[in-house]
């Protein structure tokens, strides 16, 4: 192989260099591109999914507090069928009356202890008879097996309802012997999904616990009872895996956030579609190959023209060489060139004028042109690195502010001087030149102007960037949008200028908006229930009268004519006859001091309160100076704690020691002496004040009656009471946000414990 066939197969110093110019330009752009695009692409999932957990979460505390209602309607029904007053029955039918008027269910059924119905109440809207269904067996229904195996309120699983064709569900309550049975329509999911459905052609879907669908803002899937059990994203909810999914419905690739409710199991689900949910990004990435594809063609034509203008005098001064090589010492000097070329075209002049009469000198100075040579490509490639760098430096700034979702804009002296891509839709321009050149307060809203004017002054006058802020534009069609604001000072073409990024918030204002009706529809329920409350508190009141006035003068009359018979007739009646006259006394005062106690437990929880700090001590050592004086021939020994002090109701805080005190006296009474401590302890963090005695004691087998009212531990011939105290005290301490329990074992003495914040 020759050496003119090994100079053609090495690659030439032009092609080398177009390709170095190619690589050092398009390499590093692409680069960029791809991991701004990745980074841009997690960025905005993770905004979807965090915004469609949010609303997932709001729309499941709507739907819970939706069903909080009619659950604690069926517990106030049970309740008063649990009353062994007379009036029980009515009060029930007054609420079922209420049922049928407000329509807050579909139906309720009030159940006997055989599982038959003995009264029944539909909503307006369900043509039904309630004669039909008098006395029929429900026996077999599950919710009410479940309410009377468990003895406490039970909810049924979710249900096509046969009176309305809608999903429903059931709650059962014990009501006294028997169980009360009420059916909700649970159509106000669909309307609360319509409600707060997402843009961008998304969904909120509300999921039983079989994975069906129980709320959608299209009706019909609800109706078909569309099961979506077997998808991933249901099946994560259900085994309680709160996040966000990918997945497809009809050919078309969503992204859904699950949450699950924990009172019920069902799930709710908001989903968009992923190539809306991406839109953003695509369009980016749309712009990016299409800058990418133009910096290729871009670079390979200055690269083929900056090959043509650096290496033409080198290809010249080449050729000449060549020729003195070969003895043609006739030198033409090529056009003028860099300053460098130009330097080596003199030194190959001055040479060639030298060299035929000092040849025996070139051989001197070839080491020194060859030194010259190389500081040139040097200096030659240092210019060309440095200018690939400032190419390199100004379009990756082109590229960021052509491929920002933000707007940006540059203004000078008052009037726009550039405007990107993104700045173009937020204004609504199809191109530049419709902004560019305009005055900027053509766009600012009067509301704006004198917060932008200072901005500006501010900007010129300490070239320092100034805070975001929230401002409002005008858009060119005249619409309105609302805008965060930063600007940066700036110099434009050798001008001061000032560079703003504006970021559209229409759509958080709009969030913002939503959730304030949201919150004034919340406080309209509030109210509404609060107007319910102060009716259901007034019937109490006129219960309490009724109690009060139409009860008393029966007992009067009967205490009376006992007394009567006894004085007048007692000669005359058989002897057994005055134990029977005698108990007729006794049970009458005993149903007289029934009453009262009732009436005071009704004022305690209706009285004002007012909250002052409350020597606990000294009212105990009062009380317990009134016990001895009462019965002095009883050996008890009161040891009280100094410096109890408390916050609270002075009048309520008596009447709550008063009755523990009492309690301590009368079941040490059997004793022949006793012991009645009251102090005050740290348990688990809380401050509580306790009170303590060795007398009767209690089986804690039967605390949960223990602060109930009329509930007795103990007959009555043992020890007299009403069975009222106890349940007072329990009042008084969750009027002051307290609590109250006790801790006892049969014969060795009890203790009280009464917490108060």
């Amino acid at each position: 192989m020759d050496v003119g066939e090994t100079v053609k197969q090495k690659p030439t110093f032009r092609n080398a260099l177009l390709v170095a110019l190619l690589v050092a330009a398009v390499v590093p752009v692409i680069a960029v591109g791809m991991i701004a695009l990745m980074i841009e692409h997690k960025n905005l999932l993770d905004h979807v999914g965090t915004t469609n957990l949010t609303l997932s979460r709001s729309v499941a505390r709507e739907v819970t507090a939706s069903l909080r209602e009619p659950l604690g309607f069926i517990e106030h029904i049970g309740k008063v069928m649990e009353r062994e007053d007379g009036k029980a029955r009515e009060q029930a039918r007054r609420l079922l009356e209420e049922v049928r008027a407000i329509g807050l269910f579909e139906s309720v059924y009030l159940v006997d202890r055989h599982g038959r119905v003995v009264d029944v109440a539909f909503a307006p809207n369900v043509s039904a008879s309630p004669r039909v269904y008098v006395g029929m067996d429900l026996s077999n229904l599950p919710v009410l097996r479940e309410t009377i195996n468990r003895g406490r309120i039970s909810r049924s699983t979710v249900f096509l309802s046969p009176a309305t064709g809608d999903p429903a569900v059931m709650f059962a309550a014990p009501a006294g012997e028997g169980t009360v049975v009420g059916t909700v329509g649970l159509r106000v999911l669909s309307r609360i999904a319509e409600q707060v459905k997402p843009d961008d052609d998304g969904s909120v879907i509300i999921v039983s616990r079989l994975g069906k669908i129980i709320g959608h803002h299209d009706y019909t899937l609800v109706q078909r009872q569309t099961d979506l059990g077997g998808m991933e994203i249901v099946r994560a909810g259900v085994a309680g895996r709160v996040g966000t999914y990918t997945y497809t419905v009809d050919g078309v690739e969503r992204l859904g956030s699950v949450v699950r409710m924990p009172e019920t199991g069902w799930l709710v689900i908001v989903e968009v579609p992923l190539a809306k949910a991406l839109a953003p990004v695509k369009r980016i990435e749309s712009i990016f190959w299409f800058g990418a594809v133009s910096t290729i063609l871009l670079a390979i034509l200055l690269a083929l023209c900056g090959r043509a203008v650096v290496l033409r005098p080198l290809t010249a001064l080449v050729a000449s060489a060549r020729e003195i090589a070969r003895g043609n010492y006739a030198f033409v000097p090529p056009p003028p060139s860099f300053r460098e070329v130009d330097e080596l075209v003199d030194s190959f002049s001055a040479m060639t004028d030298a060299v035929r009469g000092r040849e025996r000198d070139l051989r001197d100075r070839n080491e020194e042109l060859a030194m010259t040579e190389e500081e040139l490509r040097q200096q030659i490639d240092e210019y060309q690195t440095s200018q690939d760098h400032l190419g390199e430096s100004e379009e990756r700034y082109r590229l960021l502010v052509e491929s920002s979702p933000d707007a940006i804009v540059i203004h000078c002296e008052g009037r726009y001087v550039f405007a990107n891509p993104a700045a173009l839709l937020l204004y609504g321009a199809n191109h530049s030149d419709q902004l560019v050149g305009r005055p900027i307060t053509d766009f600012v809203h009067p509301d704006s102007r004198e917060v932008v004017a200072e901005r500006i002054k501010s900007l010129y006058a300490e070239r320092k960037p100034v805070p975001l802020c929230e401002q409002r534009i005008f858009r060119l069609d005249g619409t309105v949008v609302d805008v965060d604001v930063i600007g940066i000072p700036f110099t434009f073409n050798g001008q001061p200028a000032v560079q703003v990024v504006l970021r559209d918030i229409t759509r958080r204002k709009l969030a913002e908006e939503r959730i304030r009706r949201l919150n004034e529809e919340l406080e309209q329920r509030v109210n509404e229930r609060t107007l319910l409350l102060e009716t259901a508190n007034r019937e109490l009141e006129s219960f309490s009268y009724s109690v009060s006035h139409d009860l008393r003068a029966p007992l009067r009359h009967i205490d009376g004519f006992s007394a009567a018979l006894m004085e007048d007739c007692g000669a005359s009646l058989p002897e057994a006859a005055m134990p029977y006259l005698e108990k007729i006394k006794n049970a009458s005062r005993r149903m007289g001091q029934l009453i009262d106690d009732l009436l005071d437990l009704s004022r305690v929880s209706r009285s004002a309160m007012r909250r002052e700090s409350v020597d606990l001590s000294r009212m105990v050592r009062e009380l317990a100076r009134e016990y001895k004086e009462s019965q002095p021939d009883r050996r008890v020994e009161f040891e009280i704690a100094d410096g109890i002090v408390a916050k609270g109701d002075p009048t309520l805080l008596r009447v709550a020691l008063a009755n523990l005190m009492d309690n301590a006296w009368k079941y040490t009474g059997k004793k022949e002496s006793s012991h009645i401590r009251f102090g005050e302890t740290v348990i688990d963090g809380e401050r509580v004040i306790y009170v303590s005695d060795d007398g009767a004691g209690f089986d804690m087998r039967y605390i949960d009656k223990l602060f109930g009212p009329f509930q007795r531990l103990h007959r009555a011939d043992e020890f007299e009471g009403t069975g009222i105290g106890l349940a007072t005290v329990q009042r008084i301490a969750q009027r002051h946000g307290g609590r109250v329990w006790a801790r006892g074992e049969e014969g060795e003495g009890a203790t009280f414990y009464l917490a108060l914040p």
